[in-house]
């Protein structure tokens, strides 16, 4: 699907500008901060993000949290010689020519400097919490350019009103550009959400991504 196909198969964010040619990163950055943050860019054309309710974003953040406590657990086995971050939202440039930018829900990335681009060479995992608004677009679109891009983790979340329900993980393995399924789980297999050992070792339980309060 092109680029404008895409844009039109999702719900529209307020975007002002009518484009005949692809932009630059440049001029995508010059656009306001306040419109940009529901903005990416697929090959230099300007895409409006799905729609994301309430409980969308705290699946994210929820799953950023839990990324970073692994992360900090391997920094302090490496005796820091190792350091990842994780953020939510945040442009991570795939390619520059055309750019094409996308906004993991959740991405765990080797440390940058404070004001360095966030780029796929620094990325570790992108995951996307699926919605009714994204699931085509995060399981075809997204996933090819993640692929293409050659970050080495894809996990795609989906969620109800409790939190996390099942959590699929994809991984580029063989040198190849195409994601390889790796493993699902589900909140009904038992308390572990993930175990992993690539990219390092990750143990996430399935009460670290609730976003309904027990009662």
């Amino acid at each position: 699907m092109t680029p404008s196909a895409e844009l039109e198969s999702v719900t529209m964010t307020v975007w002002h500008e009518q484009q005949h040619e692809p932009i630059t990163w440049e001029m995508f950055l010059e656009i306001d901060e306040d419109i940009r943050r529901d903005m990416e860019v697929v090959d230099g054309y300007v895409v409006p993000r799905e729609q994301r309710g309430r409980d969308h974003q705290k699946v994210g953040t929820r799953l950023s949290m839990a990324l970073e406590q692994a992360a900090v657990e391997q920094i302090r086995r490496s005796g820091r010689a190792e350091c990842y971050e994780t953020n939510t939202e945040v442009d991570a440039l795939l390619w520059d020519v055309p750019p094409t930018a996308r906004k993991p829900d959740a991405v765990l990335h080797r440390c940058i400097p404070e004001f360095e681009q966030l780029a796929a060479e620094h990325v570790l995992i992108a995951a996307e919490v699926l919605s009714t608004w994204s699931g085509r677009r995060d399981r075809v679109h997204k996933m090819g350019d993640y692929a293409d891009a050659g970050i080495p983790h894809y996990w795609l979340v989906a969620f109800d009103k409790v939190g996390a329900l099942s959590i699929e993980r994809y991984a580029l393995t063989d040198g190849s550009h195409r994601y390889t399924h790796i493993a699902t789980t589900h909140r009904d297999m038992g308390p572990v959400a993930v175990t992993a050992t690539d990219p390092f070792p990750i143990e996430i339980l399935w009460e670290h991504l609730e976003v309904a309060p027990r009662v």
